[in-house]
């Protein structure tokens, strides 16, 4: 398992390029938990396209019918990483660790039910070319000003 941690300043200012982590900012329409954990995945998608992941799929659920105890819930990012390797990505983000780390939300039955979503969406891709896939862990902590990114690779 390899780890990376990032902790850095959204800029500021604006520019007519635009830096990775302007505008990153949660949307106050909908309820906080929720634009927290959509800012998390925003920003993650951007950080990991800007280190040479080509994200294929978002916020992935199985199609009607499909859903049944073992295989239920969302896969939040689906990419191929920079070696061609097909990556399920696992997002959570959090304000502050009061309520703990955010990787302290990931017990065995979520890694457990986020490899059978895996499974599922590579069964569902007849001509997919991947024989193997891992699942990452990224833990967002923080606001749109300051925040740190933790990227927990093959975790489960």
């Amino acid at each position: 398992m390899t780890t990376a941690r990032i902790t850095a300043r959204a800029a500021t200012r604006s520019a007519p390029n635009r830096p990775l982590l302007q505008s990153t900012q949660p949307p106050r329409t909908q309820p906080r938990a929720h634009s927290v954990g959509r800012w998390g995945e925003e920003l993650t998608a951007r950080i990991l396209e800007a280190n040479g992941y080509r994200i294929l799929e978002r916020n992935w659920r199985p199609p009607a019918g499909l859903e049944h105890e073992q295989i239920r819930g969302e896969l939040d990012l689906i990419a191929i990483d920079p070696e061609d390797e097909l990556v399920f990505v696992e997002v959570k983000t959090r304000s502050s660790e009061d309520f703990g780390h955010p990787f302290a939300s990931i017990d065995r039955d979520k890694a457990r039910r986020t490899r059978s979503l895996a499974i599922l969406w590579c069964r569902l891709r007849e001509n997919l070319d991947f024989p193997r896939f891992r699942i990452d862990a990224i833990a967002v902590t923080g606001t749109c000003e300051t925040f740190t990114f933790e990227h927990l690779k093959a975790v489960a």
